[in-house]
């Protein structure tokens, strides 16, 4: 028997294009979020009333605090870790920041002097590159500093805190509930003076019975800011 051919066209295999389509947009629509906490975006806005950006980083003086890690949680919220803290003292800083190298001084006496009543010094070292973290162990021996240090190489707290550019020191003080009291970022001349009264304000302390009466504490001019931004 003969048979005609079939003329018909083959069939074509389905268009998969939409679905790939769909699938890139779903990518993008989870990756924008993600990136925008990451740089400091949207729920990350820093302001005075407003609520501090949790962290958790590890210390780089863990040996002398006996922290390894630490959390912001750990000193504000409803029920924070330690009862006794009252207010928060959170300052970024850098080993090539010359100005920075003054502040860790300054800020190790106030722990000294103010960690009774209610103090919790925390410093962030910014430095990306090992050299850099390994110079800025040396500067928190050599102050004696006996509060945390923690390091953010790879600098996700200091992009929410600071931004892409930001003079050092920049400082944060954060209430017991959490939220941001006071923001200075980069130091004038006059700049321990001004830390010392609003540490004794944040902490209903009266000027007068300040540390400095008995030694402990006293205004040092510091160096003018360093204006470098955040290492590339």
């Amino acid at each position: 028997m003969h048979h005609e051919p079939d003329m018909r066209p083959a069939a074509r295999p389905a268009d998969r294009r939409p679905a790939r389509v769909t699938a890139l947009l779903l990518t993008l629509a989870l990756a924008i979020p993600a990136a925008a906490r990451a740089s400091g975006a949207g729920d990350d806005e820093i302001g005075v009333g407003l609520p501090a950006p949790g962290f958790s980083l590890k210390a780089l003086n863990g040996d002398t605090t006996g922290i390894g890690w630490l959390a912001l949680d750990r000193y504000v919220g409803e029920e924070p870790e330690d009862p006794a803290a009252k207010v928060v003292l959170l300052s970024f800083f850098a080993s090539w920041c010359g100005p920075c190298k003054k502040e860790l001084g300054f800020l190790a006496q106030l722990d000294a002097a103010y960690r009774g009543h209610g103090l919790r010094v925390i410093s962030v070292s910014i430095d990306k590159e090992e050299a850099g973290i390994e110079a800025a162990r040396k500067l928190v021996a050599g102050a004696k500093v006996a509060f945390p240090v923690l390091s953010d190489r790879f600098n996700l707290l200091a992009k929410r805190y600071l931004g892409d550019q930001a003079p050092l020191p920049s400082v944060f003080l954060v209430a017991r509930d959490g939220t941001v009291l006071r923001i200075e970022r980069g130091y004038t001349t006059d700049a321990s003076a001004f830390l010392l009264a609003e540490v004794q304000q944040a902490l209903g302390l009266r000027a007068s019975a300040s540390a400095s009466a008995s030694g402990a504490v006293q205004p040092a001019a510091l160096a003018k800011p360093a204006a470098r931004g955040l290492p590339k």
